[in-house]
């Protein structure tokens, strides 16, 4: 199993929603980079039970995310303000047509 940085942006957005011993198990995999057997004997379960309980969690994540597009949508906004900062100081027109819209999305 990689380990994808990806989840950690899903646990931030959503972790909330998972239960806390799955969050925990799950935070403890991915961002404190414990291994699965280190997690076993922390929790006192089988290497196994950690790997079912990472893989459920990451399902859930990627669940929450199809249907809600936190992640997604915060990507996109975070590229129009980027567009519209660059463009401040060659283009401000653009600069604040792009700055518009995003107020208007925002609202």
């Amino acid at each position: 199993m990689s380990k994808d940085l990806n989840v950690t942006r899903l646990c931030d957005a959503y972790g909330a929603l998972l239960t806390p011993h799955r969050l925990e198990i799950i935070r403890n995999y991915y961002d404190d980079d414990l291994s699965l057997a280190e997690i076993a004997e922390n929790f006192g379960i089988t290497r196994q039970a950690a790997l079912c309980s990472i893989k459920q969690a990451e399902k859930q994540l990627l669940e929450y995310e199809a249907k809600l597009k936190v992640v997604e949508n915060s990507d996109k906004l975070q590229r129009q303000i980027d567009s519209a900062l660059n463009a401040i100081d060659t283009d401000v027109d653009r600069a604040k047509r792009e700055l518009r819209q995003i107020v208007t999305a925002l609202r």
